[in-house]
């Protein structure tokens, strides 16, 4: 399996917080967090293709979510996408669970250098989510 994570820290005005109760701003994290998680994994697909070296969709179609493009389509299976809330903290634990997803990544660093390249889209797809969501 490889995998990855990234901590995002949003801060709030206080005045903000009063308008909206611990569930609604859970949910809107998690749904902030998983907006990131989901650029994180469209780069590191893109940056499998662009690199050329990997010669199966399956690798491709499990990365954080499944996709059917290519030859090979993913199943749920493949997918590592296991998100955990607390009250204040949402873990998103995502990548890909093909039996040579490892040691690609051992060898070609394939999600650190997604999560390189997405860093500035993630933040921004979970700003935008969560002033969606909290219609700020």
């Amino acid at each position: 399996m490889a995998s990855g994570a990234l901590n995002f820290h949003f801060q709030m005005d206080q005045n903000i917080l009063r308008n909206f109760d611990d569930t609604q701003m859970k949910a809107a994290r998690e749904r902030a967090v998983e907006a990131a998680g989901l650029a994180w994994a469209d780069e590191t697909k893109e940056i499998v293709r662009e690199d050329n070296h990997i010669d199966t969709g399956l690798f491709v179609n499990s990365i954080g979510y499944v996709t059917t493009g290519g030859t090979v389509p993913a199943t749920a299976s493949d997918v590592v996408n296991e998100m955990t809330s607390e009250r204040d903290k949402t873990t998103l634990k995502i990548g890909s669970s093909v039996v040579y997803a490892a040691p690609l990544e051992k060898k070609y660093n394939i999600m650190a250098r997604g999560l390189d390249r997405a860093q500035e889209r993630m933040q921004r797809v979970a700003d935008t989510q969560l002033k969606r969501d909290l219609r700020l």
